[in-house]
């Protein structure tokens, strides 16, 4: 394989959508997602548990060049699945798919100017090695573990004899009819799996230290199919975009900016909906302000439904510990929760690029110990992206933002004649987390994950519509170093090299056979000719080896390179070591005019 312009690392949403951006850019761009699983889709192709749906509206949610044409405003994951699979073929994105390629580490080349990506490529224990070069590579590999869970940290846990199971690993031949089931956590995995195995289960009950905001949202919106019946369907879905983008960012601001209003009514609108026998305060009543941590929505309230039916409660409180079949909650002898099955939707472990391990020149680095510039580029990190989403909106519009980042950034080098882009942190920026929200496994994944920082363009993305306008017309120079170096791969070096030797070879050839011409002639001269060579042998000499000259010129010979001159440009090679601004950071080159 050629050396590739841009290495997409996974095919889920972020991926897909940077491969429509970057062909859309520039369309004879040469790219390939590599995706470790044997299928794309990411998070909606490999959780299994029982109704695993979207957690944001399907109009933001939905690729903004191709819109969400179905009427439900929540979708499952196989409809999800179907979008996704659409979307790759329409632009033949999957004609680019690397299927079955672990990425294991990547490296940046300051001599070649170029990533090298080392993959596994195939089944589990059985997978062969496999190199490859790329001037930029984008992490669209989500921000949470694949192989490994949040380790449950409950007191008791291996006491219990029953079945466990986390929603990451949900075993799809699970038979939960007539069985005891007790939910352990309170985010929308939980919120999720409550209502979808409740009719086959004996009894359901939730398990939360503390309790989440959760509001009911009609699955269908009436408005979508009055759009679609006065308005031609791309007017309509566009409409439809722009609605829910509104929607979710006033709803947001509403709750940042009145906290204490939005809370009396979000829990008043949870007690409409509870029964009788389950109070809001503390099932539903939490200690933090609304969007302090992500706000659950039940499609038409199924939640609540079957909190009213009888097979469905819920437990506000801290375990004790776990026996054989029972939970005990601390300080509520009456409240023991006999289970067959104990699920633990306890957050996930957050990883940042798979597991792959980055180095710069040979020295490996982590990305959680660097921040984010524009919430995309890893400061000190040439041409290098990583897709994180929102996390109070959909995680499509922070993946579209940073395609479009990535695509000006690739516009700007290639009109500069620059091949590498690397973000330098200026003094006097203070780190703050990315992801600014308090739950529980954002918290201990704190350590695993990049920092945004205090000053532009370091800050989180907080904001979809300022964070589109920054990336389409912000300044993309800003704390960037741009290097001119180019490493031309090693075949062109030699074709160099080769050049210069049968140049200067065929000059002393030239030179050779033009004194055997011009001796054969002189053998011929009259002795007068020799008599004036005898009597002005300089001027004679002189006038002989201009002669020379000017026929080697004229016959386009080329001379021998010389050590003051350089190359023609089209065959220049200019390999150095980075220069100092390129390492560690070092702001001893101004922005935009370093060069080695």
């Amino acid at each position: 394989m050629s050396v590739l312009d841009v290495a997409i690392i996974g095919a889920g949403i972020s991926g897909i959508n940077t491969a429509y951006r970057v062909q859309e850019a520039q369309p004879d761009i040469n790219y390939r997602i590599f995706e470790s699983r044997g299928e794309i889709g990411g998070t909606w192709s490999f959780f299994k548990y029982p109704g695993l749906r979207s957690d944001s509206d399907l109009f933001s949610f939905g690729f903004e060049w191709n819109p969400w044409f179905a009427d439900e405003v929540i979708a499952d994951a196989p409809a999800i699945m179907q979008y996704l699979h659409k979307s790759i073929k329409s632009f033949n994105g999957d004609k680019h798919l690397e299927l079955k390629h672990k990425l294991i580490s990547l490296d940046w080349s300051s001599f070649e100017q170029l990533w090298t990506l080392r993959f596994h490529v195939g089944d589990g224990e059985k997978y062969e090695d496999r190199e490859v070069k790329s001037r930029w590579v984008v992490l669209g590999t989500g921000y949470y573990d694949y192989k490994k869970a949040l380790p449950v940290e409950i007191p008791g846990i291996d006491n219990f004899k029953g079945t466990i199971i986390h929603p990451q690993f949900w075993p799809e031949d699970i038979d939960l009819t007539g069985k005891r089931v007790a939910i352990v956590g309170s985010g929308a995995t939980a919120i999720t799996i409550l209502p979808n195995i409740a009719e086959k289960a004996k009894s359901v009950t939730l398990v939360q230290r503390s309790p989440s905001y959760i509001g009911a949202i009609p699955r269908q919106d009436k408005s979508v199919d009055l759009l679609k019946r006065w308005l031609p369907l791309s007017w309509a879905t566009k409409l439809l975009r722009v609605k829910y983008l509104l929607l979710s960012f006033l709803f947001f601001n509403f709750c940042q900016q009145l906290p204490n209003f939005s809370r009396k009514l979000l829990l008043s609108g949870a007690k409409k909906s509870l029964p009788p026998s389950i109070p809001v305060d503390p099932h539903f009543s939490p200690k933090y302000k609304p969007w302090d941590q992500r706000f659950c929505m039940c499609p038409d309230g199924d939640f609540y439904a079957a909190l009213r039916s009888d097979k469905a409660n819920i437990v506000t409180g801290h375990i004790e510990t776990i026996t054989e079949d029972t939970i005990v909650i601390k300080d509520q002898p009456e409240s023991k929760i006999e289970a067959d099955v104990i699920v633990t939707a306890t957050g996930l472990k957050i990883l940042v690029g798979g597991g792959a391990t980055m180095h710069r020149d040979g020295i490996e680095y982590k990305p959680a110990d660097k921040m984010l510039w524009k919430g995309c580029m890893l400061q000190d990190t040439p041409n290098a992206i990583v897709v994180i989403g929102y996390t109070n909106a959909s995680w499509t519009l922070g993946a579209d933002v940073a395609a479009k980042t990535l695509t000006r950034m690739i516009s700007m080098l290639k009109k500069n004649g620059r091949t590498s882009a690397t973000p330098t942190l200026p003094a006097g920026v203070q780190a703050q987390p990315f992801m600014q929200m308090s739950s529980t496994y954002l918290l201990k994944g704190r350590g695993q994950m990049p920092t945004g920082g205090n000053q532009y363009p370091w800050l989180p993305r907080r904001n979809y519509f300022s964070d589109l306008f920054d990336a389409k017309y912000g300044d993309v120079s800003k704390d960037i170093v741009s290097s001119k170096c180019i490493h031309m791969v090693e075949a062109n070096e030699t074709v160099v090299s080769w050049r210069k030797e049968v140049g200067s070879t065929l000059h002393l050839l030239s030179l050779s056979c033009t004194l055997c011409i011009m001796c054969s002639i002189l053998d011929s001269f009259t002795s007068g000719t020799i008599f004036i060579l005898q009597m002005y042998p300089i001027n004679t000499l002189h006038m002989l080896a201009t002669l020379i000259i000017r026929i080697t010129r004229h016959i386009g010979i080329p001379e021998p390179s010389r050590t003051s001159q350089q190359s023609p440009a089209e065959y220049q090679v200019q390999v150095a070591h980075p220069p100092p601004c390129l390492v560690g950071g070092s702001p001893s080159c101004s922005t935009d005019s370093c060069q080695s």
